[in-house]
């Protein structure tokens, strides 16, 4: 049997080069580790974070209020960027809580 490589599952970066982007979080950046469960961003607070993501995965919860139930809306794992882009670019409260999967090293 041979090996297939994966596909990527977010593949909105496609075609973009952010390497700049990812050369200036891991020589600028602050390193911080996630527990499983810890979020980088938590719904209703302040949106402040774009992290690359060199380990593990977060995945984006959102509530809705009127069914009264979490849902998961995405994920980023290593290699990618991890934030709540529009509402961090504009300073306004995140709309999404962002909590890591499992152990998470992000340079942020």
């Amino acid at each position: 049997m041979t090996h297939q490589p994966t596909k990527r599952f977010n593949t909105y970066a496609e075609g973009l080069d952010l390497e700049f982007l990812r050369a200036y979080c891991m020589e600028h950046g602050e390193r911080r580790t996630f527990l499983r469960g810890e979020t980088l961003e938590e719904a209703g607070h302040l949106a402040q974070w774009v992290a690359y993501v060199e380990r593990g995965c977060f995945k984006y919860m959102v509530h809705n209020d009127k069914e009264g139930k979490d849902y998961c809306t995405g994920f980023a794992f290593e290699g990618e960027f991890v934030a709540d882009y529009p509402n961090c670019l504009s300073g306004k409260p995140s709309e999404a809580t962002i909590m890591a999967g499992r152990l998470c090293k992000v340079s942020a």
